[in-house]
């Protein structure tokens, strides 16, 4: 667990510092393009967020609630949220964080629906004591509709919430 922390503060350290050295790229190639697409410039934003969130998932939540497992699963939900927050604040108008609860595939449908809805809604709780900004934030609950690739899905790694900025 502390490894894959470590690697996800790595990569999101790797992804700040990329993306401040091809920031004067960008504003030359802005300059380039005086006809600029609003959607794709959307597009461009939402890439641009998930790029930076992509390994961030909170997992070691108990079978069928939202409850975490141990300390140090507590320790990086806390880890992953302080990394989270800025994010969120620089998302711009129009834009929010979907904060996505997933479940592994147990019980009936609507026990899944119900226990991701609750986890997403744990973390936006989080968040939102943090001080993360609830119109910049949404959540949602998609049961074991959208599995963690390489695992089965009765995996407890399927047991998590992730992170994804959308269009409003």
């Amino acid at each position: 667990m502390k490894k894959a922390l470590i690697l996800g503060i790595s990569s999101l350290m790797v992804v700040a510092f990329l993306s401040s050295c091809d920031q004067q790229q960008v504003k030359d190639q802005a300059k380039d393009q005086s006809n600029v697409n609003v959607s794709s410039a959307g597009d461009f934003v939402t890439d641009s967020i998930n790029k930076q969130v992509k390994d961030f998932s909170i997992d070691g939540f108990h079978g069928g609630n939202a409850t975490m497992n141990k300390n140090e699963d507590l320790e990086n939900m806390k880890n992953i949220v302080s990394i989270v927050k800025p994010v969120i604040a620089k998302i711009p108008d129009g834009y929010q964080m979907q904060i996505t609860g997933h479940c592994a595939d147990y019980d009936t449908p609507a026990i899944r629906q119900n226990v991701s809805t609750a986890r997403a809604k744990k973390i936006y709780d989080e968040l939102k004591k943090a001080g993360c900004a609830e119109a910049k934030m949404t959540y949602k609950g998609v049961g074991s509709e959208e599995p963690l690739g390489g695992y089965d899905k009765k995996d407890p790694k399927q047991r998590r919430v992730s992170f994804k900025a959308i269009k409003k």
